[in-house]
C-alpha cells in the first residue's frame, strides 16, 4: 500500500491507537540513585560527628540482613493486613453513613455539630483511649485505623452527595426512578470523583496509623520493628525499616489508582 492511501474508518469506529508502552522512569531512578550516593558521602564526612546516621551501604546491608531472617516479611505482611482491613471497612462505613447525612437534611443538621468536632480531635490522642480499652492488641490497632480512616471517607462522601445538581435529582424524580436506584445511577456517580480523593487520603492515613499504633501498643508489624531497631541502637536497621514503610506506603497507594484507572477510567482524573 502506497505511503499516500488512508484505510477508509467506519462512521463512529475510532481508528486502532498505536499501544502505549510503559517506560521506565529513568529520570527519578537516576534522581534516587544520585540521592543514595550523596547520603553516603554527606554520612561519611560532614555528618561524620552524628553516630546514629547510617550510611547507605550500611542501609542496604541491615536490609539484607532484615529480609534473609524473614522478620520483615512477617513485619510487612502484618502491617499490610491490617492496613487493608481497616481501610476497607472505614471506606464502607464513611460510604454508607455519607450517602445517608448527604441525602437527609434532617440527619445532617442533628449530626454536623457532632462530626465537626470529632473529625477535628488529633489522631494520635486516640492511642491512650485504645490502649485502655483494648489492651496491646491488634484490636486496637484495627479499631484506631477505622475511627481515623472514616472521617476523610465520610466528609468527602458527604460533600460529593450534597454537591449533585438539583436538576439531576429532578430528573431521577421525573423517570420515578426511586430512592435506590437514584441513588445508584445519579447520585453515586455524581459524588465519586470526590469520594476517590477522600478514600485515597484514608489509605494513607491507615499506613500511618498502622505505624504509630505498632510503635506505641502492638509489638508487631513495622512500626514494632523500627522501635525494636531503635531500642538495640542499630541505626542501619531504622533506616532500613524506614524506607520499607515508605515503599509500603507508595505501592499500596499506586495499586490504588492502578485499580482505579482499569476498572473506573473516567474516574481516574479525579486522582
Amino acid at each position: 500500500m502506497s505511503a499516500g492511501v488512508q484505510v477508509p474508518v467506519a462512521p463512529g469506529v475510532a481508528p486502532d491507537a498505536p499501544p502505549r508502552r510503559r517506560r521506565v522512569n529513568l529520570p527519578g531512578l537516576a534522581l534516587v540513585v544520585t540521592l543514595a550516593v550523596l547520603w553516603e558521602v554527606l554520612v561519611r564526612t560532614v555528618l561524620r560527628a552524628f553516630d546514629n546516621l547510617a550510611p547507605t551501604t550500611e542501609i542496604i546491608r541491615s536490609f539484607g540482613e532484615l529480609v534473609a531472617r524473614g522478620d520483615l516479611a512477617a513485619q510487612i505482611g502484618h502491617t499490610v493486613a491490617v492496613t487493608l482491613i481497616g481501610w476497607v471497612v472505614s471506606t464502607v462505613v464513611g460510604v454508607v453513613l455519607g450517602v445517608w447525612l448527604g441525602l437527609s437534611g434532617v440527619a445532617w443538621r442533628w449530626s454536623m455539630a457532632s462530626v465537626e468536632v470529632l473529625r477535628s480531635l488529633p489522631s494520635i490522642a486516640f492511642v491512650p483511649v485504645a490502649i485502655l480499652v483494648f489492651g496491646f492488641s491488634e484490636q486496637m490497632e484495627l479499631v484506631l485505623i477505622m475511627y481515623v480512616c472514616l472521617w476523610p471517607v465520610l466528609i468527602a462522601t458527604i460533600e460529593g452527595v450534597r454537591g449533585v445538581g438539583p436538576g439531576l435529582l429532578d430528573s431521577a424524580r421525573t423517570l420515578n426512578l426511586g430512592r435506590l436506584r437514584t441513588w445508584r445511577c445519579v447520585v453515586l456517580p455524581a459524588a465519586v470523583p470526590r469520594l476517590l480523593v477522600g478514600v485515597r487520603l484514608a489509605l494513607a492515613l491507615a499506613v500511618a496509623l498502622a505505624v504509630i499504633a505498632e510503635m506505641l501498643g502492638n509489638p508487631a508489624g513495622l512500626g514494632f520493628g523500627i522501635v525494636f531497631a531503635q531500642r538495640g541502637f542499630q541505626p542501619g536497621q531504622v533506616f532500613a525499616y524506614l524506607f520499607t514503610i515508605g515503599i509500603v506506603g507508595w505501592a499500596l497507594n499506586a495499586l490504588f489508582t492502578g485499580a482505579v484507572r482499569m476498572f473506573a477510567p473516567r474516574f481516574a482524573g479525579s486522582l
